[in-house]
């Protein structure tokens, strides 16, 4: 029996620049330790919970009473503010062609989206958080991943 990544193996072939003859030999002919553990928190961030709100602590900025007020206290917005992020900024600093490739970025998105509901659901059980990506949420660019409460 063979359980498949959750990656598409296929995408291998739409890398610009292949560093190994897998996925796997990829990551090992391309990233450094450093590099990897880095990456790990990206999959499985640190979040924090403000006052009943559920945010990525990397994406708050200690400002929930002018949230509130921006919103009108609507949970949904005031996290998805927050929470969302545009998957093509995230490669500002390290662009390559492969940003542009809608292939390669919707199975990043859907990477994240995989490993952040994991994390979610670990730490809240009980709540009903939604993890998902669309086209421009919440004033971002392009393909962007949200999560929110579900009330």
């Amino acid at each position: 029996m063979t359980y498949t990544s959750i990656v598409d193996k296929a995408i291998f072939n739409e890398f610009k620049k292949q560093n190994g003859i897998s996925l796997m030999n990829h990551v090992a002919n391309t990233c450094s330790i450093d590099d990897f553990i880095a990456v790990s928190s990206v999959l499985c961030p640190e979040i924090i919970e403000i006052e009943g709100y559920i945010f990525i602590s990397e994406f708050y900025h200690n400002n929930i009473a002018g949230l509130k007020k921006q919103f009108d206290n609507n949970r949904k917005n005031i996290e998805q503010w927050v929470n969302s992020w545009s998957l093509g900024d995230f490669f500002v600093a390290a662009y390559t062609d492969s940003i542009e490739n809608e292939r390669i970025i919707k199975q990043f998105g859907d990477v994240l989206v995989y490993f952040w509901k994991r994390r979610l659901n670990e730490l809240f059980p009980d709540k009903k958080i939604i993890v998902e990506i669309g086209e421009n949420i919440m004033g971002e660019n392009g393909l962007t991943i949200t999560i929110y409460q579900e009330t």
